[in-house]
């Protein structure tokens, strides 16, 4: 009786480190897909509204019909715009102090 014993523990504590384990990598998983989503969107930005650092722009129609979905990254470039000569006044808003 004392095996038994001591494999049941012995495998409730696998159990319970197989279920740490799995714990660890889906909140990593979806950590890493978020950071992938933030960057496939600044990808997309790019590309649609590229005329802002030089990059071709797409066709004027297909811009157009982009603008409502690219409000965020609108105004983040426009911003980024504003404060591209005063690297304090970037910092700043990186901070979010004001």
């Amino acid at each position: 009786m004392k095996a038994e014993e001591l494999f049941k523990t012995i495998l409730a504590k696998i159990k319970q480190g197989w279920h740490s384990y799995q714990e660890v990598a889906q909140d990593t998983a979806v950590d890493t897909l978020e950071i992938e989503l933030g960057e496939m969107e600044n990808i997309f930005g790019l590309l649609v509204l590229g005329s802002f650092i030089g990059f071709p722009s797409p066709p004027m129609q297909i811009t157009l019909d982009l603008l409502p979905e690219m409000e965020k990254h609108f105004a983040i470039m426009l911003n980024k715009v504003d404060t591209a000569a005063m690297p304090i006044s970037d910092l700043l808003s990186t901070f979010d102090v004001m």
